[in-house]
């Protein structure tokens, strides 16, 4: 189940690769820049939506039924836009914006919700492992993509990946399964029994209603929009940036490609030591880290640049790998994937407020240093946002011991 659900997750990356097909679906269909840039944002945004969905269904049906509909949503949506790109964006946008993030929101939040059931001692592990795999596609699907859209275009590109995406699917809807309840629970008590805290795995079951009605949520949301804005205020430009503050262009490649690396790896290894330490204390380390890089960025011309673009990219990859392990042991498993989507409402608000925050600063005569001096302060009020949540489940924790 782990084999080819992270097989299947492994796809829902493949919106960050649109900047390699957008030139080819441009100059095919005639579209203007910010035509051809909106299929990814819809994209975005309708995952989110998928997310919250598919993670209501799953809880009321079964898990395995959402993975088969949220594929094959996904699957008819990449083929079907190999067939679209004509002059007009439009079927283009519910195709590949709509049907692609929806289909795949369903599927990422119900096999990382299963994953984290089958780990119930190791969640930060279990949705470790099936995050990476969606940090992955980008370093291995990009080449790819290059060469088949040099050889068969944007259409015959898109609908040989829809192909591979349908057998994707396919053979995760074969071997998906969830773990029994009564297991689960039997596990959750060796766990307990193991720690010898009774507190250890005692957490409150939250649906998503009453999840919202505490503090907890949204010190959540706000860690996470304002830990991820910083990075998206970096990623569009990482590699002209670097090439305009006189960085050699060879350099400026490889740190992306580095960049990818340290992403993809961060997702797994920072939530497994979490699994040990602490998810809040490495959360906080991220931060810092993104605080310090931001500031390089905003401060420094030499080649601390790119190894702060790099370090951006390994912070990205931890807060994508910590928040689902870190929101089920805030909120509870039972309710996990729905949860989540609602939590992902930041990465939603991130993506769209970056390029509006950058147009303007930059609008008003100011620079990029400028930008990423900003992207400084909202890594700081991310760390803030933290230490506020880290409060409130203590005094929660504590209010528990004393009823």
């Amino acid at each position: 189940m782990m084999i080819f659900g992270a097989f299947a997750i492994f796809f829902t990356g493949y919106p960050h690769v649109w900047s390699v097909y957008q030139p080819y679906v441009m100059e095919q269909a005639g579209w203007s820049q910010s035509q051809a840039s909106l299929c990814f944002y819809l994209a975005l945004a309708a995952f989110v939506f998928g997310n919250i969905v598919g993670g209501r269904m799953q809880d009321k049906k079964n898990p395995r039924l959402v993975v088969f509909i949220g594929g094959a949503v996904f699957t008819a949506g990449i083929i079907l836009s190999s067939f679209l790109i004509i002059p007009s964006p439009i079927p283009m946008y519910v195709t590949y914006g709509v049907m692609q993030g929806f289909g795949q929101g369903m599927i990422y939040t119900t096999i990382i919700s299963t994953a984290q059931k089958w780990f119930p001692g190791r969640t930060g592990f279990a949705s470790g492992i099936v995050v990476t795999a969606n940090g992955l596609c980008g370093f291995f699907l990009a080449p790819i993509s290059r060469i088949l859209l040099e050889k068969t275009g944007a259409s015959g590109t898109l609908l040989a990946v829809g192909i591979v995406i349908g057998i994707s699917w396919i053979l995760s809807s074969i071997f998906f399964y969830v773990p029994d309840d009564n297991w689960r629970m039997d596990m959750e008590r060796k766990l307990t029994k193991q720690s010898g805290d009774s507190r250890a795995h005692a957490v409150k079951e939250y649906t998503s209603g009453e999840m919202m009605k505490t503090k907890r949520f949204y010190y959540l949301l706000a860690t996470m929009l304002f830990g991820l804005i910083s990075y998206f205020l970096v990623s569009p430009v990482s590699q002209t940036y670097q090439i305009s503050m006189g960085i050699p262009a060879s350099v400026a490649v490889s740190a992306v490609m580095i960049g990818s690396v340290v992403n993809a790896s961060t997702r797994l290894i920072l939530p497994t030591i979490a699994d040990k330490v602490g998810r809040i204390v490495c959360i906080k380390i991220v931060i810092v880290i993104s605080v310090v890089a931001m500031t390089v960025l905003s401060l420094t011309s030499s080649y601390s640049i790119t190894a702060a673009i790099i370090a951006m990219y390994g912070c990205y990859g931890g807060i994508m790998g910590s928040f689902p392990s870190f929101t089920s042991s805030i909120f509870g498993m039972e309710h996990s994937g729905e949860n989540y989507g609602y939590v992902m409402f930041g990465i939603v608000i991130a993506t769209f407020g970056a390029p509006a925050l950058t147009s303007f600063i930059t609008g008003k005569g100011m620079g990029m240093q400028m930008v990423f001096a900003e992207g400084a302060v909202f890594a700081a009020v991310a760390l803030i946002c933290l230490i506020l949540l880290e409060k409130d489940i203590k005094k929660s924790s504590d209010d528990t011991l004393t009823k």
